[in-house]
């Protein structure tokens, strides 16, 4: 095998898990344009589905204040009702570093920055295929 053909294998390993923005449900990608609304960072979505009874899909963001969490939350509780999910529970509050919005089929982590840092949910399930926060259409 060529170096270029062994670099062409490593890409499509690399890329196999990579998410077409595309074929994300629709509540995921309205989701994902609300939080862009809202001036969310660093969204990311991970694809549970088949893995866990828990969720489908994971979406992190990074917030800077609870005032931009907590107009995110009510942005992202409108798309979701809209779509005919409802919301279960949300877990944060006003002196929280991360709030989680869950609507059972998809949860949401909005963190600050450091927080997410920390907890590093992106390596807890690198092994899963995700989105990378680029809307390629």
């Amino acid at each position: 095998m060529s170096e270029t053909d062994t670099k062409n294998e490593m890409n499509k390993t690399r890329d196999a898990g990579v998410l077409d923005w595309e074929r994300l449900p629709v509540e995921i990608r309205k989701s994902v344009e609300a939080l862009r609304d809202k001036k969310t960072d660093d969204i990311r979505v991970v694809d549970l589905r088949g893995f866990t009874p828990f969720c489908d899909f994971v979406i992190l963001g990074t917030v800077y204040s609870s005032a931009q969490a907590n107009v995110a939350l009510k942005e992202i509780t409108d798309v979701m009702k809209s779509e005919g999910l409802k919301l279960h529970g949300t877990e944060g509050d006003e002196s929280s570093n991360w709030l989680l919005i869950d609507f059972w089929d998809v949860v949401i982590h909005l963190f600050r920055p450091e927080t997410r840092k920390y907890y590093n949910l992106e390596a807890l399930w690198a092994d899963f295929p995700w989105w990378p926060g680029e809307i390629n259409v």
